[in-house]
């Protein structure tokens, strides 16, 4: 089952083995949502990780960064879970299901790679 929660504690995914970055920038106004396979403004999309992760941490600066994880519903500037400014995500699962959408221009999407 995936999960996705706010933390501003130790995180747990720092144990882990890091796979790497990304940093999105422009992307994350595609129409339907970005995935990570999106080639990132900086550091690698999830197919050019080493080994298949499967635990990410996710932060967004400058504007709200909705999310989905389904496949069925892409996210908008209305619909997903909003992810609040500065607040550090923990989300385990398959990665490949995320999608993201700023809710408003100049969101910035920071992504920490993990294997577990």
């Amino acid at each position: 089952m995936a999960t996705g929660q706010a933390n501003d504690d130790n995180v747990s995914a720092v144990a882990d083995r890091p796979c790497g970055y990304a940093r999105y920038a422009t992307q994350l106004g595609e129409a339907g949502g970005m995935n990570l396979d999106t080639a990132p403004t900086e550091g690698k999309t999830l197919v050019q990780c080493k080994g298949k992760p499967n635990r990410c941490l996710m932060l967004c600066e400058a504007q709200i960064v909705r999310w989905t994880d389904d496949l069925d519903v892409n996210p908008t500037a209305t619909v997903g879970m909003p992810m609040t400014i500065g607040t550090l995500y923990e989300y385990s699962g398959d990665l490949s299901k995320l999608r993201f959408l700023q809710a408003a221009a100049t969101g910035i999407l920071h992504i920490l790679y993990y294997n577990s």
